[in-house]
């Protein structure tokens, strides 16, 4: 049974993922793909404990914040991978690093606002139009994963419950550091050797 389980959920991380990366292609936030980055993907391995506890709680009451700050903290970390590793690559919890900053509840400010450079206060049209593209495309991405969760037909608080949400946390981490992959400009291109 546990086998048929993670084949399913295999396919649905699959299909999100696709839509996803067609939602933040469409918005100018990717080109068509997610970025792979080794120190990253070990980063989320050692933080992913302490988000989950810290958003677990949170699905009842605000289940798209639980679902898109797995999304900041991607971005959050790209910036860190890009500017200033050296200052946190031997961090053991990136995640609590970036989230004691401001707390849980205002991440995505402290993201947005200090990591990002975008400016929330601003009167600027470019730094308006800025915070609105980002923000909005992370409402969308965590809408639409969380409605194909709950299509899913998953038992809340079952086992599977949880390792579907855990496996859409890290897909929504791996989305927000590609997104600032991409809008500081990095491209994967392809190469021919001879």
């Amino acid at each position: 049974m546990e086998e048929k389980n993670i084949y399913s959920r295999a396919i649905f991380i699959d299909n999100l993922t696709k839509q996803l990366v067609k939602i933040c292609t469409s918005r100018q936030m990717l080109n068509n793909m997610l970025y792979d980055i080794p120190e990253l993907s070990e980063k989320w391995k050692q933080s992913a404990p302490q988000y989950m506890a810290d958003a677990v709680p949170e699905i009842a009451k605000y289940p798209m914040v639980a679902i898109g700050w797995a999304i900041y903290f991607g971005i959050g970390a790209a910036v860190y991978w890009d500017g200033a590793w050296d200052q946190v690559k031997d961090c053991p919890d990136l995640y609590k690093f970036i989230r004691d900053k401001r707390g849980f509840d205002y991440m995505d400010e402290y993201v947005t606002e200090d990591l990002v450079g975008i400016n929330l206060k601003s009167t600027k049209q470019r730094d308006i139009d800025d915070a609105n593209a980002l923000t909005s495309c992370i409402q969308e991405c965590a809408e639409l994963a969380l409605t194909m969760i709950r299509k899913q037909g998953i038992e809340p608080q079952s086992p599977e419950a949880f390792y579907m949400y855990a496996a859409v946390e890290k897909l929504m981490f791996e989305l927000g550091l590609s997104m600032q992959m991409y809008r500081m400009g990095y491209r994967y291109e392809k190469v021919t050797l001879s």
